[in-house]
């Protein structure tokens, strides 16, 4: 991971921490809340902007769902770990 500690920006994934970050030219955004009492995650692009989630996935009740995130193929087919060398974390 560029710019940051990839472990520290998967640990706050854990919490619902709010992360910004840089990929093949795109800006996202990744947060968690509460959605009817389940954690769930929600990613979204800033840039170029979405039209809503790109993936959202809800927890079992007492855990952000931070392994599917993980796991999904949502950077060009590929997972988190496959290309988290080239994801740069931001912070605006």
């Amino acid at each position: 991971m560029i710019n940051g500690d990839v472990n520290e920006f998967v640990d706050g994934l854990y919490y619902g921490d709010e992360r910004i970050f840089l990929y093949n030219g795109k800006k996202y955004f990744i947060q968690g809340y509460g959605v009817d009492g389940k954690p769930t995650l929600f990613l979204e692009t800033w840039e170029p902007p979405s039209d809503g989630y790109v993936w959202q996935h809800s927890g079992d009740g007492y855990s952000y769902p931070v392994e599917d995130f993980l796991a999904a193929p949502l950077f060009d087919g590929k997972t988190f770990w496959e290309v988290e060398q080239e994801i740069e974390w931001v912070d605006d």
